[in-house]
């Protein structure tokens, strides 16, 4: 859902890089798990809010700046359960993570390893015999989706 930046001030505040679209929505979570040097911790959001610099945030039992400090990078996460399901035709990033992408003519260019917020479009980092960017653009670039069999179909040249 997102990132922990810097402390900000001496209370506890951190800076926050959003995922959520639009960024303020992140607010709607208020147990977060936070992932910090492959450990998990859980905090409670008790302020989220916009300064012209972008986000902040203050956390329950994070009250001064060495605190804060210590959270600096931290993966933000919330439980599956507390997310809206995904519309048709929409899908969390999560989701897509893993799946096996195959062209239209059969051919395998390897796993989903990740995604990337371009401003235009979503791209797939596809990971194979060699990494590929491929514009998430369902009914375009991507003709299927399909969860259950772990696949996605692409009209991708292998050769691109």
């Amino acid at each position: 859902m997102g990132r922990l930046g810097a402390a900000h001030g001496l209370l506890g505040w951190l800076r926050v890089v959003s995922y959520a679209d639009p960024p303020e929505q992140l607010q709607k979570y208020r147990h977060w798990v936070l992932v910090v040097n492959d450990q998990r911790k859980e905090a409670t959001l008790r302020s989220l809010r916009a300064t012209r610099n972008g986000l902040t945030c203050l956390l329950e039992n994070i009250n001064t700046r060495e605190a804060a400090e210590a959270l600096n990078g931290a993966e933000i996460r919330v439980e599956r359960a507390a997310l809206p399901p995904a519309g048709a035709d929409q899908w969390y990033w999560a989701d897509l993570e893993g799946l096996e992408v195959r062209n239209l003519d059969g051919e395998c260019l390897g796993d989903v390893a990740g995604l990337m917020a371009t401003g235009a479009n979503d791209v797939l980092i596809v990971q194979g015999d060699r990494r590929r960017l491929i514009p998430f653009l369902p009914g375009s670039r991507v003709r299927e989706v399909n969860l259950e069999e772990g696949r996605l179909l692409v009209d991708w040249d292998a050769s691109f």
